[in-house]
């Protein structure tokens, strides 16, 4: 057997980088072993059991064996490091959909277009905090508007010790400083579509990746990455480029998940006058003076409190399964 990483999927194939070699190789999962997989996933997810809904991804890090005529089998997947994944949808709702294994940072890319939806951020931050990731953030487009360093939404980020970086593909600004945190880390990029991931990546990886235009008039942006595919980075280290998710569902996702992520409204919590202060209606809330004081951004309590909620029902969901 040979073995190597994964560097691309497609429906059915996945491209594999063999060690040593360096060769990239398509491979399958055999039919049986699929097969196999899928009830076993379909019974678990009915018993409400949450489950990897697909088995491999780009970064695993797998064994193959030449089955001749240039047919390659996946054999065998080593254990993950690290993962970044979101629940599933509908009847799928207990599925993990892996998205990316074993790297080590997540880049949340966002833009002014589309708009800048912090929630949505903290559904990537709190995913890869989950799955072993380090996140970042990067304010992609700093060209179209000029006041991106000064927003309060944007800056609460780094206050709570995450690094963020402001960039502009087009223009270079803020690149060096992205690609000096890149350098010797494999790196997921995530973000809705039309934020600029593939125009950044084929910036720092130096290759030719396919871009689409923004649909300005809508705000809304234009999907171009259809599979998740690995970079190697010039000075070293790799990234993965990953298709715009309009909805990333968090998948286990608990209150204390919630809290610990947010622990600035935490802190703040701690000094209100009822222990079980919802921040919406009580009176001597510090989280609501703090909002109204401009030391907490608004956006930034509607986040937790929109995750708290979610949270709460699929403990209570749990409890009365």
């Amino acid at each position: 057997m040979d073995f190597g990483t994964i560097v691309e999927f497609h429906r059915d194939d996945y491209g594999v980088v063999l060690d040593g070699s360096g060769e990239e190789i398509t491979a399958r999962i055999r039919v049986f072993e699929a097969l196999e997989e899928k009830r076993l996933t379909r019974e678990l997810s009915l018993d409400g059991t949450a489950v990897m809904a697909q088995q491999l991804a780009v970064g695993d890090r797998v064994a193959v064996c030449h089955a001749g005529d240039g047919h390659y089998f996946v054999e065998q997947i080593e254990p993950r490091r690290t993962y970044l994944a979101r629940r599933g949808t509908k009847r799928f709702a207990h599925h993990y959909q892996l998205v990316v294994a074993n790297a080590d940072q997540l880049a949340v890319v966002v833009a002014p277009n589309p708009r800048i939806k912090p929630a949505v951020v903290d559904r990537y931050m709190l995913a890869a905090l989950k799955g072993g990731l380090n996140p970042l953030l990067v304010v992609n487009k700093t060209d179209t508007d000029a006041s991106l360093r000064d927003s309060a939404e944007l800056n609460a980020y780094s206050a709570m010790g995450y690094p963020v970086y402001f960039t502009s593909a087009l223009t270079g600004d803020g690149m060096d400083a992205l690609a000096g945190k890149l350098a010797g880390h494999f790196t997921a990029f995530c973000g809705q579509s039309g934020v600029g991931k593939s125009t950044l990546l084929a910036s720092l990886t130096g290759v030719e990746i396919a871009t689409g235009a923004t649909k300005r008039r809508m705000g809304t942006g234009c999907q171009t990455t259809v599979s998740a595919r690995l970079y190697p980075l010039p000075g070293g280290g790799q990234v993965v480029d990953t298709p715009g998710i309009r909805v990333f569902g968090l998948a286990g996702l608990t209150q204390d998940d919630v809290r610990e992520y947010f622990s600035d409204i935490s802190e703040l919590a701690a000094g209100c006058a009822y222990h079980n202060c919802t921040h919406s209606h009580e009176p001597d809330c510090r989280v609501k003076a703090a909002v109204a004081a401009g030391r907490l951004p608004e956006q930034r309590l509607e986040s937790f409190t929109k995750l708290l909620r979610e949270a709460d029902r699929k403990e209570r969901s749990k409890a009365y399964a």
